[in-house]
This record gives structure tokens, sequence and C-alpha cells, in this order.
């Protein structure tokens, strides 16, 4: 991994109703960029909410990344603007995208230290606000999730700031492939039995793989 990593946009939001095609709904998926330092505490970035803490939020989620060289890979194949952060993402970055980043990868940001915990999964709410009911299968087939972190260290950041790696645990499990298995864990078996016991993916994951293998097992699969 050569490429400097670097925070392009740190972006904050709160619930707010979005109407689309009739239907109204409550999401915090529509935050807008800061322009100067900002806290990153163990919940997330000063300011910032979620919508529903029974998906979103939490220690395992506390910041949300999206690789800003997908936006123009967006922006030709949906014919949209989409403007930084059109995913909803706390954090833009440069030069860490899905098949480079690993789960339990920890970096230095300002005085904080952030660990990639698990792949983000597209949800109906994005959809809505780009205005692309197939937008989740597009992003499952392209693999341009983007992925969360948990906050090691809080500490204070801004955009800009450059993002320094500490550790690399498990260099095997990239985000891409961690969502590839996801998407058809019975194509690497091992690989997601791996999953299960890997201490730095989020609980969450780990519990969706242990189950997911369990009825795998159980049919004789």
């Amino acid at each position: 991994m050569n490429a400097t990593i670097k925070i392009e946009s740190i972006n904050v939001g709160r619930p707010q109703i979005i109407v689309r095609r009739g239907r109204r709904l409550s999401s915090a998926i529509g935050r807008r960029p800061v322009d100067g330092p900002i806290d990153l505490t163990a919940d997330g970035l000063a300011g910032d909410r979620v919508s529903d803490q029974s998906v979103h939020g939490g220690p395992d989620q506390a910041v949300c990344c999206y690789p800003a060289e997908h936006y123009d890979y967006w922006r030709s194949e949906l014919g949209l603007e989409m403007p930084v952060p059109s995913f909803g993402e706390n954090l833009t970055i440069s030069g860490l995208p899905e098949c480079e980043a690993c789960i339990g990868d920890s970096f230095r940001a300002g005085d904080a230290v952030l660990q990639i915990s698990q792949p983000r999964q597209p949800c109906p709410k994005l959809a809505m606000f780009i205005g692309r009911p197939d937008l989740p299968r597009l992003v499952n087939a392209q693999g341009y999730s983007g992925y969360y972190c948990r906050v090691l260290r809080p500490g204070r950041i801004a955009p800009g700031d450059i993002l320094s790696l500490l550790e690399r645990p498990n260099p095997e499990f990239a985000i891409a492939r961690a969502s590839r298995l996801r998407l058809e864990p019975t194509s690497d078996p091992d690989g997601a039995a791996a999953l299960v016991s890997l201490a730095e993916l989020s609980q969450s994951w780990r519990d969706h793989f242990a189950e997911r293998l369990a009825k795998i097992g159980g049919n004789g699969q």
C-alpha cells in the first residue's frame, strides 16, 4: 500500500425527514461537510447522529467511510451530480479502496486512532436518497460499498489529515473479500469460518457468519 491515504471531507448530520416518491422516512444520510477540525469520540463525530440505532451507530459503526475515488464512477454510471457526501459517509477518504482496506487495519488520523471493523451494506434509505431503487444491487455488483471504523483512541481530526497505518493484522481479509463472503458464503466456506473468529470484525458480522455457517452445516451443503 503505497498511496497516501487522506481525509478529503468530514461530514456530519442529524436525522431529517426525507420524502421520495410519496414515501417519508427519517434518516441522517443527508450529511454535510464541515470546514475545520472536529472531535471524534468512541460514538462518532461530534454533532453527528443516526436515525435508527438498531442498525446504525454504536462502537463498531462509529465512523462510516467512503472512498473518494468512486464518485467519478457513480456520476458517470448514474448520470447524476453526486456531490460529496452523497453516500452519507462521515469520512470521504482517498487512497484506501475496499480492495486494499482490511478488517482490523488501524490508522492514526490527527490525534485519533481508528480501526476498520466491517464493510458497509447499501440500504434502501441510500437508494431512496439517491433516487435509484436499484442502487444496492449496483453497489454490491461493483463492490463499492465503503466501510465502518471503530474509534480506538478519541481525538481531534480535520479535513486534509493523512491517515498513517499503524497495524494490519488481517491482510488476507480485505473489505472487498468480506463483502463477497456475506453475499456468497458457500463460495468460500473456509473464509467464512475464519471470519467468525476474527476478533477485529464487528460483533454483528461475526454473529451473522456464525448463523449462516450453522445453517449451511445443518443442510449438509
